[in-house]
C-alpha cells in the first residue's frame, strides 16, 4: 500500500541477512593483520570464517521505481503510513470477500523485487488476467474492462491506451518476440497493476466484466 502512495520502502538495492554495521569490516577481521587497522568500534564482531551472510536483489525496486525514474520517495511520514495502513485494512476486507484479489496484492508486492522484467511484467499480467480475464478478444476486453474499472480514479482513455500497449508488451514476452524490455515497458504494467488496486480500493468491491459493461453503456 506504500506503493500507493507515491512512496518505496526498500532503500537499498539489496537486502541481507544480517545489518550493514554487522558485517562492515567482516574481511579485515578475519585477518590478524588487518583487523588492528580497523577503528576500534569494528574490530570485534561477525568474521568470514565463523558467519555466513546471504543477499539477495531489488533491482528493480531500486533501479527503476527509485533511481533512475525519481517517482518513488523513500521518505515515509506518519500520515502516510497511517494512510496506507487503512488501506490495508480495506484490502483485506476486500480479499475476504474477493478471493481472487490476493493475486493482485502478491504481485504488487512481489513484482517490483523481481530483477528480471520480462518475469516481472508476465507476473503482473497473470494476476490481472486472473481477476478480469474472461472469453475471447482478451486484449480488447481486458482493456475496456480496466478502463471502466479504474474510471473513478484515472481517466479511462488513458487506461485504455495503456493497458492495450502492455498488453502488446506481455504477448510479445510470452512469444518470445522481445529481445529487451525498456524501462518504459516495465513501468506501463506496473502502473496498471496500481492503478487497478486503487480503483478497487476506491469502489471497495471488484465488479464483474458484466457489471463495468453494465456501467459503460448506462453512461
Amino acid at each position: 500500500m506504500l506503493y500507493l502512495q507515491g512512496l518505496q520502502p526498500t532503500i537499498a538495492p539489496f537486502a541481507t541477512s544480517h545489518s550493514l554495521n554487522e558485517y562492515a569490516g567482516i574481511n579485515s577481521r578475519s585477518s590478524s593483520y588487518l583487523v588492528d587497522k580497523l577503528p576500534e568500534g569494528m574490530r570485534s564482531g561477525i568474521t568470514a570464517k565463523g558467519s555466513r551472510i546471504e543477499g539477495w536483489q531489488n533491482d528493480l525496486t531500486f533501479s527503476i521505481l527509485q533511481g533512475k525514474r525519481g517517482r518513488y520517495s523513500a521518505i515515509v511520514d506518519a500520515d502516510t503510513f497511517i494512510q496506507a495502513a487503512k488501506a490495508a485494512v480495506v484490502w483485506q476486507e476486500i480479499e475476504a470477500k474477493y478471493v481472487k484479489a490476493s493475486m493482485l496484492r502478491s504481485a504488487l508486492t512481489k513484482a517490483p523485487l523481481m530483477p528480471d522484467r520480462a518475469s516481472s511484467i508476465l507476473h503482473i499480467w497473470q494476476s490481472l488476467e486472473s481477476v478480469f480475464g474472461k472469453g475471447p478478444e482478451l486484449s480488447f476486453r481486458m482493456s475496456l474492462s480496466l478502463a471502466e474499472l479504474c474510471g473513478p480514479v484515472a481517466s479511462r482513455p488513458e487506461i485504455y491506451s495503456m493497458s492495450k500497449k502492455s498488453y502488446q508488451d506481455r504477448s510479445g514476452v510470452t512469444h518470445g518476440k522481445l529481445a529487451a524490455l525498456s524501462v518504459d515497458q516495465w513501468m506501463r504494467a506496473w502502473d496498471l497493476l496500481k492503478e487497478a488496486v486503487r480503483a478497487i480500493l476506491h469502489r471497495k468491491s471488484i465488479p464483474s466484466e458484466d457489471e463495468l459493461f453494465s456501467d459503460l453503456l448506462s453512461r
